[in-house]
């Protein structure tokens, strides 16, 4: 069993690399065809719970290299620029991934300890149904906390984020109770229409704003940490924990909320939080799980189809099940960087000999995304792709933050609730 354990974590791991690292390919994707080899082979369930959560962490490893070295606009466009970006056109790429990578093996050390806290809180305490009931209002202050920070700008930014909320929570819910009849898909797979609206908003024009980029040679150092850097790591820690509770909040909400407590112009201090706040989000989402019986992604969910989920009423003595899926975490988490480092060193070599020829890779990107999207999603996907890229057009126009574009999924939750 132990071998059996073993094997399933590195394939779980290997899982993790190929989606970190392939546009259009999630882990809500392998959780899937999990799910489907599970139903038609009656393979241990705990095994293949396990190889999901391999592929949850590492995946939040990997998944920095192409959001490092892929999309990064020119300097002209400089409030399109995203904190890692930034350092790709200093040609300190390979010092991006590892300040993320380092933050994000931080989070795994600084959450483990916290998941007894937070069961004590939400069962022990029974503050479970108040997180429940208040959810509307939490989502609410999140959304008065993203337009704060706006407004340390100017009222303007504050007027525009505004209306960046507003379009994308109306596109949000019509996409959401879209009929999908007489929708022609070459591969009809159930995938959601989430796909292409996440790929359009957040992917694509990422990617159009870096046809005229050229990324200078790259030099592979490694930063200098400071304790600063540990405190960045603990706030986004904390803020990945605390969203991950959360029905329709993701990390780049928790890494927004983050900056609260770190300067707009620390790049290095910011990438340590979110670094942080992309694994603590996926290790509390499987808290969630146990702690309050709701799954808060499509891969837990899988998970929770899978096995026997018992809540956690014992302070000292978790579900065994739960104690083995934090192993796992604590294994994928140091494997994962390792790995990531040596491939983020490659990708660092690799990109700065491209030069000039960065904007063909983008556009190359672009049309495989619309391939995936028509296929899995068809024709109707491919236009929620394409309105989705258009309104992900408009915070780098306005010069406020994408993460405003989450009111895609915070609006219609809230509109659930209320």
């Amino acid at each position: 069993m132990l071998l059996l354990y073993i094997i399933f974590v590195l394939i779980g791991v290997g899982l993790g690399i190929i989606t970190g690292l392939t546009p259009g390919f999630h882990v809500n994707n392998v959780a899937l065809i999990i799910l489907y080899i599970y139903s038609s082979f009656h393979i241990n369930p705990l095994l293949l719970a396990n190889l999901i959560v391999a592929n949850m962490i590492t995946h939040t490893f990997v998944d920095f290299i192409p959001s490092t070295f892929f999309g990064a606009p020119s300097e002209d466009t400089s409030l399109s620029v995203l904190p890692m970006h930034r350092l790709l056109l200093r040609g300190e790429g390979f010092k991006a991934i590892y300040i993320s990578t380092y933050g994000s093996l931080l989070a795994t050390i600084f959450a483990l300890p916290l998941i007894p806290l937070f069961q004590i809180a939400l069962v022990n305490m029974d503050l479970a149904n108040s997180l429940y009931f208040y959810t509307p209002l939490l989502l609410s202050l999140i959304i008065l906390g993203l337009l704060y920070l706006e407004s340390r700008k100017n009222l303007k930014s504050v007027f525009f984020s505004l209306l960046v909320i507003a379009i994308s929570g109306a596109f949000g819910y019509i996409a959401l109770h879209f009929p999908l009849n007489h929708n022609y898909a070459v591969f009809s797979n159930g995938m959601s229409i989430l796909f292409p609206i996440f790929t359009g908003l957040f992917g694509i024009p990422v990617l159009l704003l870096s046809q005229n980029t050229i990324v200078p040679e790259q030099k592979i150092i490694k930063p200098e940490i400071k304790g600063k850097h540990y405190f960045s790591s603990f706030v986004g820690t904390l803020s990945g924990s605390l969203v991950g509770f959360l029905p329709g909040v993701t990390s780049g909400v928790a890494a927004a909320i983050s900056r609260i407590f770190i300067k707009e112009d620390d790049t290095e201090n910011f990438l340590y939080a979110l670094g942080s706040v992309n694994t603590a989000n996926y290790i509390f989402n499987l808290a969630a799980l146990f702690l309050i019986l709701r799954p808060r992604s499509a891969a837990v969910n899988v998970i929770a189809q899978m096995l026997n989920i018992s809540l956690w009423f014992n302070t000292k003595f978790p579900p065994s099940s739960f104690v083995l899926i934090l192993l796992t975490v604590a294994i994928a988490s140091l494997l994962s960087f390792f790995i990531t480092i040596a491939l983020g060193k490659g990708f660092a070599k690799g990109i700065g000999k491209i030069g000039r020829k960065y904007g063909l890779i983008s556009r190359i990107l672009i049309v495989i995304l619309f391939a995936i999207i028509f296929i899995f999603t068809g024709i109707i996907g491919v236009v929620f792709g394409i309105i989705a890229t258009l309104i992900g057009l408009l915070p780098p126009k306005f010069g406020v933050m994408r993460v405003h574009l989450m009111s895609v999924i915070i609006i219609p939750v809230l509109i659930a609730y209320l």
